[in-house]
């Protein structure tokens, strides 16, 4: 087929490698005049009824895959049908990789720890970003995993993936035939049944090899190997191969559970664990993040999250969590980590900035697409949403839930109509409402570049009074916090110093000695006597809110952008651009 041009446009130039479902060539796109890869999908080649119908579904399934922007999934740019020898035929265009498929490289035998959890974790990035958008890969295996010259890792072969969700097929009848490769396939996939969790079963499998060169199971045959699946206990990979710490055993076998409730809830929970090994290959089981201080908090768990977090808001009754990750969209996961829906602005249009309503029925989040949006809190359907005159990235709700107040500028709206309330086009971030709902406290920067605030009455607008300081760094600062007593405006300036003002005169009653660059966030506990502060020096802090002490301080790998207590001010989470909400739990 050497030189055969596929719908006047794709020459193929030479083979790449062949598969059950066909083959891959690379070929020249000359409408673009570049290099590309094309996957002729022969096993669907044909005329009739049935082929028709089969090639329909496929190209129907391979436009959601298609759909999938990430630096983990190899990029489908087109897709479409030829007449070939074999008949009409489907095929996939994609980005040309240059590097090497897993299977070539576990030819040679097991790889280095290090090299299993880096590449192990950016195959849980892959699959993530797929999950999130309803789909399944359904075929993780070497064969469709290539690592580049680079060492970054690209997920193959999407394109015999179905979406999980049965309304995207339209009604097209399914063929019943299981899809997959048996000595990778979980338990539930080999009875027709897969599931989120059954690529992480099969991505099992792909670590066990991976470290110990062989696979979980041994059989002679493709219905051995499903009934090993089904049956048969795994061996922890440490009795196969030396030198492989119990971390790495926990780890895979915890993936290769039978129950898919057994194994790790989603990608992102894999991606902690794979995260911690990618940092100590050869370490046991990983301690709790490291702390200091006079307060000992018990740590309960770090949520992976795959990209940096920005904002991050409890539910009020204190069950789940809201945060956004940054340049994507703002997700809703349990204290467990399992994603329950995320909210999502649209292409291009990643979310700023994510709160709960107080009443716990909707939440609120802001975008650069200049709107406000809210959504139904339970499942997680767009209820409405408010147009904005400048990107939202900062957001906050009145305490009876009525009114929703975003920055840049400073503006007020009612939720329920949309109508503007208040508007201060100058505000500078940092915003936040006085416990009752009476008063609304706004940042503003003078030319001296210290930074000044304002108590505004909500109703009319007025000023009631304002609080200065002559930070140099003050044109960083932006965040606000009012006690729940409402007596006091913690107000981070940027740079060294986060300073208490009396929120009824403006008078300053305490600063806090950060000995940090940069005060990223700031929250008062709910009983009032704690605040907790995150900063660019990768730490979260708890202080004492009346002395000023410092209480606790935890250290994340990379800036702390948000801090949040739950409701009943038992936990703590902090988030930050290390890719991680950490949840504690605050027990004298």
């Amino acid at each position: 087929m050497d030189g055969t041009i596929l719908v006047d446009r794709y020459r193929l130039v030479r083979p790449l490698g062949e598969g059950g479902m066909g083959q891959v060539w690379e070929a020249h796109d000359q409408r673009l005049g570049r290099s590309v890869a094309v996957k002729l999908i022969s096993a669907l080649a044909g005329e009739g009824s049935r082929s028709d119908e089969a090639r329909a579904r496929f190209l129907q399934e391979a436009q959601f895959t298609a759909a999938l922007q990430h630096d983990n999934i190899v990029t489908v740019h087109d897709l479409g049908e030829a007449t070939t020898a074999n008949g009409t035929t489907p095929f996939l265009v994609m980005e040309l990789l240059r590097g090497r498929g897993l299977d070539v490289i576990l030819g040679g035998g097991p790889v280095n720890l290090a090299d299993a959890a880096r590449w192990g974790l950016q195959m849980c990035f892959a699959l993530g970003e797929a999950h999130a958008s309803g789909i399944l890969h359904r075929d993780i295996k070497p064969a469709n995993i290539i690592v580049t010259a680079t060492g970054a890792v690209k997920v193959v072969d999407f394109g015999i993936a179905k979406a999980a969700d049965p309304a995207m097929t339209s009604g097209l009848t399914q063929t019943g035939f299981i899809v997959g490769t048996p000595q990778y396939m979980s338990p539930e996939q080999a009875q027709d049944g897969p599931e989120k969790r059954s690529d992480l079963y099969a991505l099992g499998c792909v670590l066990f090899e991976m470290i110990t060169g062989n696979l979980p199971f041994k059989a002679s045959s493709p219905a051995g190997y499903l009934a090993a699946h089904l049956r048969d206990t795994p061996l922890a990979p440490s009795s196969v191969a030396a030198d492989i710490p119990a971390a790495w055993d926990k780890v895979v076998l915890t993936l290769l559970q039978k129950d898919p409730g057994d194994r790790y809830a989603s990608a992102a929970d894999l991606a902690e664990r794979l995260r911690e090994l990618a940092a100590d290959p050869g370490a046991g089981e990983n301690g709790p993040p490291r702390t200091q201080g006079r307060f000992s908090p018990k740590y309960l768990r770090t949520i992976a999250t795959l990209k940096p977090v920005r904002d991050l808001s409890f539910s009020p009754d204190g069950r789940r969590l809201a945060f956004v990750q940054d340049n994507g969209p703002a997700l809703v996961t349990d204290l467990s980590g399992q994603r329950l829906f995320q909210l999502d602005h649209g292409d291009n249009k990643p979310v700023s900035c994510v709160a709960f309503s107080p009443d716990g029925r909707r939440l609120a989040t802001g975008a650069k697409d200049k709107t406000l949006r809210f959504w139904d809190a339970s499942t997680g359907q767009e209820t409405g949403r408010i147009t904005s005159t400048m990107p939202v990235g900062e957001l906050v709700f009145s305490p009876d839930g009525t009114r929703v107040a975003a920055w840049p500028g400073l503006r007020l709206w009612d939720v329920g109509t949309g109508e503007v309330l208040l508007e201060r086009p100058k505000g500078m971030p940092g915003i936040a409402f006085s416990p009752d709902g009476t008063r609304l406290a706004a940042r503003s920067v003078t030319f001296w570049g210290g930074h000044q605030g304002s108590v505004l009455h909500v109703t009319d607008g007025n000023e009631l009074l304002k609080f200065k300081s002559k930070d140099v760094e003050g044109l960083v600062g932006w965040c606000l916090a009012f006690s729940p007593d409402g007596d006091r405006l913690a107000a981070a300036c940027g740079g060294a110093y986060l300073v208490i003002h009396d929120a009824n005169t403006g008078g300053e009653l305490l600063r806090l000695d950060h000995r940090i660059r940069g005060v990223n966030a700031v929250a008062y506990s709910p009983h009032g006597d704690w605040l907790a502060t995150g900063s660019r020096d990768k730490t979260a802090r708890l202080w004492h809110s009346r002395t000023g002490d410092e209480l606790l301080k935890i250290t994340h790998a990379k800036q702390v952008n948000s801090v949040a207590f739950s409701p009943d001010g038992s936990l703590l989470a902090t988030a930050g651009g290390d890719a991680a909400v950490q949840l504690w739990a605050l027990t004298d």
